[in-house]
């Protein structure tokens, strides 16, 4: 009984989220004004940045989970190749319109399907993936305070708690490795280590987990170039600094289950977080609505067409599953 309590509050909260924080936005949006941003943008330049940046990322992003199988999964099975995985990449981004986690989870179960690993242990590997993602935003934010240290210098409140955070992550990141990694004889240590979820991260070479950690910061420095170059597009000046400390805490923002696909959890904060960009005497709000109302949309419809030709290959695929 609690359990479908739960399932259905999980249900609810984004449900109530989307259609709170949507109805936020709408309430306190300049809508003449969001339409004029749009008009004096580049839309050309912005439609060539959005297409490239889309279609560079899935390419790198995909590179990354095909060497991860093979670092963590290779003695499974046949090798995994990067073009057996570019149409599962492309056809999760249609699926995580709906739930980033339930499209990784749908990667997960066409890597245990082709590596021919139980399913926890394939998932045990996207969950590499996910914990070098982590520091890797951990560490962009290090390096955004030290091009930008001025972004929380004034603000008194703020600066120890991000730079407690940014510690904690990456200190925490390397401590965790290190124990579950250890050859200690703790009986409670064993057991977590036998786990078959936790096999690929403790198994794997600490120096291939380094070099996963550069390989996952290069993705999110794909995701900012794409950023700095579509505000540019909007007339903003955006300073990388502030850019590689705010899109971190954005990306977490948008990652909490609030909303559905995340609709409206980014789009608000950025409209303080941004605000040093618009530089012009604008007014602020409409220009920052009108970049991330075409990000959303425009990142939205690119994934959507880089999904649509290998759908119905992937639904055979499950249907031929559930056949067996």
């Amino acid at each position: 009984m609690a359990t479908s309590t739960r399932d259905r509050i999980r249900q609810i909260v984004p449900l109530v989220g989307t259609v709170l924080l949507l109805g936020y936005l709408g309430f306190t949006t300049d809508f003449a004004k969001l339409r004029d941003n749009l008009s004096q943008a580049n839309l050309g330049q912005y439609a060539i940045v959005l297409c490239v940046g889309t279609i560079v990322a899935w390419l790198y992003d995909t590179a990354c989970v095909t060497w991860l199988v093979a670092q963590t999964l290779g003695a499974h099975g046949k090798p995994l190749k990067l073009r057996e995985l570019l149409p599962v990449k492309a056809a999760s981004y249609a699926i995580n319109a709906i739930s980033y986690p339930l499209a990784t989870l749908a990667i997960s179960w066409a890597v245990a399907r082709r590596k021919k690993v139980p399913f926890l242990q394939a998932t045990g590997a996207l969950a590499v993936l996910a914990y070098l993602d982590v520091l890797a935003l951990g560490g962009m934010v290090a390096a955004g305070l030290l091009i930008s240290p001025e972004v929380i210098a004034s603000q008194a409140g703020l600066q120890r708690p991000v730079q407690i955070a940014t510690l904690l992550i990456l200190g925490g990141g390397v401590a965790g490795i290190a124990v579950v990694q250890s050859k200690w004889s703790w009986p409670m240590l064993q057991r977590l280590q036998r786990i078959q979820l936790l096999q690929p991260i403790v198994h794997i070479a600490p120096r291939k987990l380094l070099l996963g950690f550069v390989l996952r910061t290069g993705l999110l420095l794909i995701y900012a170039a794409t950023n700095f170059m579509i505000m540019r597009c909007f007339g903003m000046q955006p300073q990388w600094g502030r850019l590689l400390v705010v899109m971190p805490f954005l990306t977490v923002l948008g990652a909490i289950p609030l909303s559905v696909s995340g609709l409206g959890t980014t789009q608000i904060p950025m409209r303080a977080f941004y605000a040093p960009f618009v530089t012009d005497g604008r007014p602020v709000a409409p220009v920052i609505d009108a970049f991330s109302s075409a990000m959303l949309l425009g990142f939205g419809a690119v994934r959507l067409v880089l999904a649509a030709p290998f759908l119905r290959g992937i639904l055979a695929e499950l249907r031929e599953k559930k056949a067996e």
